[in-house]
């Protein structure tokens, strides 16, 4: 298995999540939102057929809505630089073989060597449901103060992890 960048010649019309809105997304935008420099989407292959995949942008949050932890050792007057992990899934004739994670540790790596680039505090995402946001927090994601299906890793926590 391999996750390369998405490209127009992956063909992904069998994908099946069980999420309508991401098998949307995957077969139908992903395509348009790289050619418009929106975000960057991700795909896992394994035999010719895409068996998951992530998209990442770039964002801006509000201090308020920080964990105090996190919000405490920022400069107060300013948005804070974020990566978004702005979609995750995995075909459903894979899902429970950690391929997940593998994705979201395959996404971190990603954004650590960006985050040595450029300025991002952390990287966030919006889980759909509960069970989503459960996955993130196991891996050290931290629910925003007013939006709880919100989260966010601090990017020293990333590059602790994955160092460049």
């Amino acid at each position: 298995m391999q996750i390369i960048p998405f490209n127009t010649a992956i063909t992904r019309d069998a994908f099946d999540c069980g999420e309508p809105a991401l098998n949307h997304y995957l077969q139908q935008l992903a395509g348009q939102h790289s050619r418009k420099n929106v975000s960057r989407t991700f795909v896992a292959i394994e035999n010719d057929t895409v068996t998951g995949f992530y998209s990442l942008s770039m964002a801006e949050s509000q201090l308020a809505d920080l964990p105090a932890a996190i919000r405490k050792k920022l400069p107060p007057q300013y948005p804070v630089p974020v990566a978004r992990l702005s979609r995750l899934a995995v075909d459903k004739t894979c899902q429970g073989q950690r391929l997940g994670e593998l994705l979201l540790m395959n996404a971190l790596a990603r954004c650590a060597r960006i985050a040595d680039e450029i300025g991002t505090v952390g990287i966030i995402v919006d889980a759909k449901h509960e069970p989503a946001q459960r996955f993130y927090q196991k891996y050290g994601f931290t629910p925003y103060t007013t939006k709880p299906l919100t989260l966010i890793i601090p990017m020293q926590t990333v590059m602790q992890s994955f160092p460049v």
